[in-house]
């Protein structure tokens, strides 16, 4: 039943996640595209394209960073894990994950505090006029979805055989490429 319900939510979470990145990336792309055009052809920037660009970067930033983390896509450095026996190496999983979650949500409470102050301090963007609270509430959101994906690798560790990195990522090598003569 747990399991269910964590694969459910993991998928329902990644779909999510790539609707926001792919429609940040292909905005971004459309805005750059549109605003050379018409430095080009009217000799006038789009008062917008960069304020636009920088809310966009921010949520391909932060939802980017939760769907590297679904992906098993993060930095590793595995020396020292490299040298530990399989159950080791899930042991050293499920610590490492646990504590970057943790650390996770604690940057994600600190974030929140932050656009907590942005929310009081009423700033607006120059061009759009849209609030830098709305904007910034990606951090938080992008932070805690991180932090839920790895507390998911935990339990999946836990629950399952073998060495998981992500949900749905078993800690594998890929084969040597191999020389033929």
């Amino acid at each position: 039943m747990l399991n269910l319900w964590m694969r459910r939510t993991f998928s329902a979470l990644l779909r999510i996640e790539e609707i926001l990145l792919s429609t940040s990336v292909l905005g971004l792309a459309a805005l750059t595209i549109l605003n050379v055009l018409s430095r080009s052809l009217l000799n006038q920037s789009l008062a917008f394209a960069q304020e636009l660009s920088q809310f966009l970067i921010i949520v391909v930033c932060f939802v980017g960073l939760s769907y590297a983390t679904s992906q098993g896509r993060h930095i590793r450095m595995t020396a020292i894990y490299d040298q530990f026996s399989a159950r080791g190496r899930k042991r050293l999983m499920v610590l490492i994950a646990s504590s970057t979650a943790l650390l996770l949500f604690v940057l994600a409470i600190y974030s929140v505090r932050y656009v907590m102050t942005v929310y009081q301090l009423g700033g607006i963007s120059p061009a759009l006029r849209v609030p830098y609270y709305l904007v910034y509430l990606v951090c938080p959101v992008g932070l805690f979805l991180s932090a839920f994906q790895y507390l998911l690798v935990v339990v999946r560790n836990l629950t399952s055989p073998g060495v998981y990195i992500a949900f749905d990522k078993l800690d594998k090598y890929d084969e040597p490429v191999s020389r033929e003569s």
